[in-house]
Parts: structure tokens; sequence; C-alpha cells
């Protein structure tokens, strides 16, 4: 038997990607931090032909499969927008979160830092309607 500690360390950040109104997927600034997000990263995408699930690849090789990482005042973001238009997500009428997961047994196939794309459910806040009086 092979035992193996695990350090708190290890699970203190919660990776999260949004994608913003404008349909760039943002990272809050600690996932960047631990992504190692800086200019001359990339990021690719996959998906899962049977379920339809997405998955992130961060790498350093330029392709013209990748997405070039951008920074704008500390602000770390992709430019996806003609990507999820594509895909079908609905982000212009509410947010679209996903909670980052690494898959490390991925990253020989897809040459990378692979993370699965979790996409959290949005609950929509119950609009009030405004009480009409004869």
């Amino acid at each position: 038997m092979a035992i193996k500690l695990l350090s708190a360390k290890q699970f203190a950040t919660k990776l999260k990607a949004t994608i913003q109104a404008s349909g760039r997927l943002g990272f809050t600034a600690d996932t960047a931090t631990a992504l190692g997000l800086e200019s001359g990263k990339f990021a690719r995408f996959a998906q899962d032909d049977e379920n339809g699930s997405l998955y992130l690849i961060i790498n350093s090789e330029r392709s013209e499969d990748a997405f070039e990482i951008r920074v704008s005042s500390g602000y770390y973001y992709v430019p996806t927008k003609v990507m999820f238009d594509t895909l079908g997500y609905d982000y212009e009428n509410g947010n679209v979160m996903f909670d980052l997961v690494r898959q490390p047994s991925l990253d020989d196939d897809l040459q990378g830092q692979v993370y699965f794309m979790k996409q959290r459910p949005i609950k929509n806040k119950e609009k009030k309607n405004d009480l009409i009086v004869p």
C-alpha cells in the first residue's frame, strides 16, 4: 500500500473562469497565478464528442489552433467570442462560469496542462413583479 500525504496548499485555490458579456474567457487573479498565465502563453480547447464537455489546454506553443492569452491591466483573458457563439453558450443573458479541474492524465495526449471546464449551474434571481393596483 502506498500512502500519499495531501497538502492543504494544493486545495486552497478554487480555479475558475467566466465567459464575460464580451465573449472573452476571463480568469480570476488566483486562477491566472495557479495556471501560470503570462504573455507568450496560449490556450487551446478540446470538446468531448460524446457529452460535449470542454477542456482548456494551456501551453507555450503558438499554433493555428491556439488562442493567444492576453493581459489588460493585470487581467488575463482569451478572445473566445466566436468559439462560444458557435458552441451555443448564452453568455449575453447571464454569467457562464466554469470550475477548472486539473486533468494531468491528459497532458501528454493534448500537449499541455489540461483542465476540465465544469460548468457551474447559475441560479437566476427571481424577478419581482411590480404590484399593479386597480
